[in-house]
């Protein structure tokens, strides 16, 4: 494998966007491979996030690496089949931290515009500078079409990775209200039309179970979207009259839509406590034993 390893290209110095074509040309041939795989596993999307950018000033000629990530980009656009789409997510830092290529909503927008139809930004929840107003970026991304999904999960200092919802329930709340409001102006399947991903796990947390306490935070803002009272919103944003509509979108944040969201998994055939059944049921456990007992079959 060594060998194999040496003889790889390296991304040090960018990949879709990197001086030498060579290596990008190694970079849109492992995306196509990428797409194949996805063909045979009947996947019908494709993410691309590109730790692509510069540390220094004067490292990189932006233009130029604007225009290569994006030749590269269309050349991956092509290889796609024609039911997919390609997310383009977005971050502002990290591992770069003077430039990125692609670092923010309106440079995703700007890419995805020139490829095509099939072509969306992704929003990441923690790939944004502190205090980001990421509501008005999905109302606008909702608004324009180009609004692919998103990979949910919270933060308190950058790209976190923390459970959703755990820091900023309210913040995950006010960008379903703008979901809720805007997928329904569009007359958008709530369920289908974007894609819904969960980037999230940190390493004291077993990721299953984060994973669950995810999903509870995440249809927990959905149902309190729902309750908002949309026609006296509306009328109170027409009036100016700030106090009463911040009292609409708090009462609705306040409610407790916890026995809601526990019968809806209910009525889908899941557990009124999904948590406490997978300890319970002792998943894990049973999981590594498992794998255990391949391991020693295969010696693997």
């Amino acid at each position: 494998f060594q060998d194999q390893a040496d003889q790889k290209l390296s991304y040090k110095f960018g990949s879709l966007q990197n001086v030498d074509k060579a290596i990008r040309k190694q970079a849109i041939e492992h995306n196509i491979e990428v797409i194949k795989h996805g063909i045979e596993l009947g996947s019908e999307s494709l993410t691309v996030w590109l730790s692509d950018g510069s540390c220094f000033p004067g490292q990189l000629n932006f233009r130029k690496a604007y225009q290569n990530t994006l030749e590269s980009l269309q050349e991956i656009y092509a290889a796609m089949p024609e039911n997919w789409k390609m997310f383009l997510e977005y971050k502002a830092y990290e591992p770069n931290f003077y430039s990125t290529t692609v670092g923010d909503w309106g440079q995703s927008y700007s890419y995805v515009q020139k490829l095509g139809e099939k072509a969306y930004t992704l929003v990441d929840l923690g790939h944004h500078l502190p205090n980001a107003n990421i509501e008005q970026i999905v109302a606008l991304l909702l608004m324009e079409g180009k609004l692919g999904g998103f990979h949910f999960n919270d933060s308190k200092y950058g790209d976190d990775d923390l459970t959703a919802g755990a820091m900023k329930p309210y913040q995950l709340f006010l960008i379903f209200n703008e979901l809720v409001e805007g997928m329904d102006a569009r007359g958008m399947n709530h369920a289908t039309d974007l894609g819904w991903m969960i980037d999230a796990s940190h390493n004291v947390k077993d990721p299953l179970e984060d994973l669950l306490q995810s999903v509870e935070g995440i249809m927990m803002s959905y149902a309190q979207a729902l309750s908002v009272d949309r026609k006296t919103l509306e009328e109170a944003q027409a009036n100016n009259d700030v106090v009463r509509c911040q009292e609409i979108l708090q009462n609705a944040f306040r409610t407790d839509v916890r026995a809601l969201t526990a019968e809806a998994r209910l009525r889908a055939g899941g557990a009124l406590n999904p948590l406490g059944l997978f300890r319970s049921l002792k998943v894990r456990e049973n999981l590594i034993a498992e794998r255990g007992l391949k391991t020693v079959a295969t010696g693997l």
